[in-house]
């Protein structure tokens, strides 16, 4: 409790460390931005229903808000990669309009990162052995709030056919074990803050070194925007946060029209 009372009270004078921008960088991690302009416009009560039921605390919460959106017609897809992400991203706004505790805004976005998960039991791509559509390792580094970000794009990519292995904060021994065992198409890498680059350019390097074949490496999340060229920066062959991009460079194929419908 005396750390969180310690970043509240801290806020004003270090937006750019571990504060907001720590935050806020989860909740838009590796999220394709041409998702957005699938969907005329997002729905208000959606979004607002889901904060609600994020910071209630009722166990039925959720259970009740997912039987008025079976109704309404939102389809999974769209919850788990447009109103998941929107709700989570404006809890953090409020944090720092001091409109929401952290306290608050961090349990919620577990919640809401909780939900996502339970939908995603769904998406079964890595359970259905060769889907004929590649596999790729999505790496997040250590020390990271919220994966909720990484979760989205893990999401919409087994929805595409192509099966996702997660690590978080994986070690050098975990990565050489993984590089001896299986075969990735390629390796993608989701970054919150600069604070990581140092550490995911010796990720980059050291994957670089113990891969039996060379494979692309692709990194993206929300420090994208802040750094120059982060694909420089990290090591890594190309930095997106458009998973369709990220997927093409690996030279993977999938069928996009798989993923959105209408809102």
């Amino acid at each position: 409790m005396q750390e969180i009372q310690a970043q509240d009270q801290g806020r004003a004078g270090s937006k750019d460390s571990a504060g907001v921008i720590y935050f806020a960088a989860q909740v838009v991690s590796l999220l394709a931005e041409r998702n957005w302009r699938t969907f005329s416009e997002v729905r208000e009560p959606v979004v607002s229903g889901l904060i609600t039921a994020a910071l209630s605390g009722k166990k039925d919460a959720f259970a009740d808000l997912l039987r008025e959106l079976k109704r309404a017609r939102v389809s999974a897809a769209a919850l788990a990669d447009i109103y998941i992400p929107e709700a989570a991203r404006r809890m953090g706004d409020a944090w720092t309009d001091d409109q929401m505790s952290w306290l608050d805004v961090s349990i919620g976005v577990g919640r809401l990162q909780s939900l996502l998960r339970e939908i995603g039991m769904a998406w079964v791509a890595d359970q259905a052995g060769d889907t004929g559509h590649g596999t790729v390792l999505l790496i997040v580094p250590d020390r990271e709030q919220h994966t909720l970000g990484p979760m989205v794009a893990m999401g919409q990519m087994r929805r595409y056919g192509v099966s996702v292995c997660l690590r978080i904060a994986p070690s050098h021994n975990e990565l050489r074990s993984l590089m001896a065992a299986r075969q990735f198409d390629g390796v993608l890498i989701s970054i919150a803050t600069k604070d990581k680059l140092e550490s995911v350019l010796k990720t980059v390097q050291f994957i670089k070194a113990v891969a039996g074949t060379p494979m692309p490496i692709v990194v993206g999340g929300a420090v994208t925007p802040k750094v120059e060229d982060l694909a420089a920066a990290t090591g890594a062959d190309l930095a997106s946060n458009d998973i369709c991009e990220a997927l093409e460079s690996l030279g993977l194929k999938f069928d996009a029209s798989c993923v959105l419908r209408r809102a």
